[in-house]
């Protein structure tokens, strides 16, 4: 009998990232990872007979890949919402109130996913990333959530590699 297929729970993740480690994660969204193709499904040419020639090519991915991580706002020192806006302060321009440190602040890093028996079971490695944007959670005195602070990284290169 062939081994039944054991799914992978998204709850069980570790996100990390140079220098940044332990901190917690509410979430990780990531965004699609499409690559550049020309020709589509446009016509490049017309045959005796009238029979429309396409051709569909690949040419590798194209810019840059992006994901949101979501964190609850926190006070302390130590928590992923403070510790990702101070990178993020680094890597805007002095003109915007960063610090201007873009090209010496990029990271590398990784999202672990785990098994029920905290046992790794997939990971994706990411490289030359920064946080490109940032939202807090609206203010809401009717709200029932903690206060959320969403970090947008955008990197380089993203592979999965377990």
């Amino acid at each position: 009998m062939a081994d039944l297929a054991k799914p992978i729970a998204p709850s069980s993740f570790y996100l990390e990232f140079d220098g940044l480690t332990e901190l917690v994660f509410k979430s990780v969204k990531l965004a699609d990872y499409k690559p550049k193709v020309q020709g589509k499904d446009a016509a490049i040419g017309s045959t005796k007979g009238g029979k429309s020639i396409r051709q569909i090519n690949s040419s590798g991915f194209e810019g840059l890949f992006s994901f949101d991580c979501v964190c609850i706002a926190s006070p302390t020192a130590n928590s992923a919402s403070k510790k990702m806006y101070e990178w993020f302060e680094k890597c805007l321009p002095a003109s915007d109130g960063g610090k201007s440190s873009f090209y010496s602040s990029k990271k590398t890093g990784s999202i672990t996913a785990y098994d029920n028996d905290d046992k790794e079971v997939a990971k994706w490695e990411f490289t030359d990333a920064w946080p490109s944007k940032y939202k807090c959670a609206d203010f809401d005195v009717t709200g029932d959530t903690y206060l959320e602070e969403t970090f947008t990284i955008t990197c380089e290169k993203f592979n999965r590699t377990v």
